[in-house]
């Protein structure tokens, strides 16, 4: 397949459906991980990570002929911000795949019940003793490693494009066992919008979301150091 065909995908209606899909499928898989180790404590964070990491490899290599695979709000952003994405297309990108956070946040409630509340609904939480601003360099360190992966596999023309969906979620997978202990390991706006914003957790919902813009920027200096520069 063309690089094209991974950045530049053709925005119709099916693009943004399978980012919803795909989106929803993560927050579901991975939302519902952390709550099954909360209530069992049988995974662990190395469980946590792999489900994490596992979900969006799977969910990427199954969307993203169609739609790119972003599957997160800080990819499009940083596409967006390089000058990949035209404005409107990544609107609508984001706005599916918050509309995807949010109906698996419900159907998390479901599956779990009105216990999944005081976890968050499978959404990630700061570590005890941790500063804000601390979780939010974390958050923002992960989700830069996360966009660097994902610039150097599927948006470099030079990149193993076939491998960039495992590259993405190795690259969430050690992430999270990074991050886990400290910020909780989001690397995903939509990991906690539908979530946090169901239980009105403020606080933590502005943690992670500029943690993820922060990083989300690193596509701005992966487009300058690495592509520009190869133009020339």
């Amino acid at each position: 397949m063309k690089i094209s065909s991974f950045v530049n995908p053709f925005v119709d209606w099916r693009a943004y459906i399978c980012e919803f899909f795909g989106t929803f499928v993560i927050v579901v898989i991975s939302g519902g991980t952390l709550l099954a180790n909360k209530f069992w404590g049988e995974l662990g964070a190395l469980g946590v990570a792999l489900s994490f990491g596992l979900v969006v490899a799977v969910a990427m290599y199954s969307t993203i002929h169609i739609s790119g695979a972003h599957l997160n709000p800080a990819i499009t952003l940083s596409l967006w911000l390089s000058g990949k994405m035209k404005t409107f297309q990544a609107v609508m990108y984001i706005l599916f795949q918050i509309a995807a956070s949010f109906a698996a946040a419900v159907t998390l409630l479901y599956i779990f019940g009105s216990r999944a509340i005081d976890f968050s609904l499978g959404a990630p939480s700061i570590g005890a003793g941790v500063s804000f601003q601390s979780a939010v360099v974390v958050e923002a360190l992960a989700t830069a490693f996360l966009v660097f992966a994902y610039f150097a596999t599927i948006v470099d023309k030079k990149g193993p494009i076939s491998f960039g969906p495992l590259v993405v979620g190795l690259a969430v997978l050690v992430s999270v066992l990074f991050s886990y202990s400290i910020s909780g390991g989001s690397l995903n706006p939509a990991r906690v919008v539908g979530p946090l914003s169901l239980i009105y957790k403020w606080d933590d919902l502005i943690l992670y979301i500029i943690g993820a813009s922060g990083g989300s920027l690193f596509g701005i200096v992966y487009d300058f150091l690495f592509l520009k520069k190869s133009k020339k």
